[in-house]
């Protein structure tokens, strides 16, 4: 759990959000344990979910430059909210 006020936290029991992010993201299977950024302006509308900015996994049959990297991601985050002052 990440305790931020803007972090939003669900339980997606039926992998609906996965299912629907599997073609986008190109996954094997549901995309579970996956982390995402979005840009601020962003909104889902509609049945597709929208394309993140970036996003990293934790799967194993899935390409290594997209591993998890916590300092990469971090990065990424930080580049995605100086695009907006």
């Amino acid at each position: 759990m990440i305790p931020d006020r803007r972090a939003r936290h669900y339980w997606d029991g039926d992998q609906l959000v996965g299912k629907a992010l599997q073609p986008l993201l190109e996954t094997p299977d549901a995309a579970w344990d996956v982390w995402l950024l979005y840009d601020r302006e962003v909104r889902w509308e509609g049945e597709a979910p929208p394309r993140p900015a970036w996003w990293e996994h934790q799967l194993w049959d899935m390409p290594p430059e997209r591993s998890l990297d916590p300092e990469r991601f971090a990065r990424k985050a930080r580049e995605l909210l100086e695009r907006r002052r």
